[in-house]
């Protein structure tokens, strides 16, 4: 099948899938396949997202982060403020270089995931692609629980030559805390495999 007809979701939403039982992923998917058309109006956390991008690849200062929470509604702004707090916790005295994390797709069979990292960070002389995470603040999310998404990062395919050397990230802004897995094999891939294949054969049943 061609990436054009192939059944098409972000990392966001496969990290949701996988954190969910085995009984409440059929409801996962049900969402994913018959969501609204994406609009960034209702994309509650696009606006900082672009702007933690925009504060690394053009080196603000930390003001242009909290300038960011008048520019949204009202309702909107402790937790954008709170969620800012966690993220320059995390960074507080580390030296941080940007670089361009590319795009990125992993696909097998009838899904393509894209898992283009929001940031490339060279972290205390470490490179990092990292994906931005903002749900999970009740939601347990840890190494164990985001293997199979790194692994996915790990092996996804990118428009630019990736180096040896960098790690692959989730960023749980709530919880100011980055999730790296070095530890990947062959047994990752399978499983993560498994979980593509399962994703469809719900998409294909509801």
């Amino acid at each position: 099948m061609s990436i054009e007809k192939k059944v098409s979701l972000g990392l966001t939403q496969f990290i949701k899938y996988t954190l969910k039982g085995s009984g409440a992923q059929a409801n996962m998917v049900r969402q994913i396949k018959y969501q609204d058309e994406y609009h960034p109006a209702f994309d509650y956390w696009k606006t900082l997202r672009d702007g933690i991008i925009k504060y690394h690849s053009e080196n603000h200062d930390t003001d242009y982060l909290y300038e960011l929470i008048n520019s949204v509604d009202l309702k909107k702004q402790e937790n954008y403020r709170n969620a800012i707090k966690e993220y320059l916790k995390f960074f507080k005295k580390k030296e941080v270089v940007w670089f361009d994390p590319g795009k990125a797709h992993w696909s097998i069979n009838d899904v393509l995931i894209r898992s283009s990292p929001e940031l490339g960070l060279i972290i205390d002389g470490q490179p990092y692609l990292i994906k931005l995470y903002f749900a999970g603040k009740k939601e347990k999310i840890d190494k164990r629980i985001c293997k199979d998404s790194l692994t996915l990062m790990q092996n996804s395919i990118f428009d630019k030559t990736i180096e040896d050397t960098v790690k692959f990230g989730i960023f749980n802004i709530q919880k100011s805390k980055l999730i790296v897995n070095d530890n990947f094999n062959e047994d990752d891939l399978i499983a993560l495999e498994a979980q593509a294949v399962q994703f469809m054969y719900i998409w294909n049943k509801i």
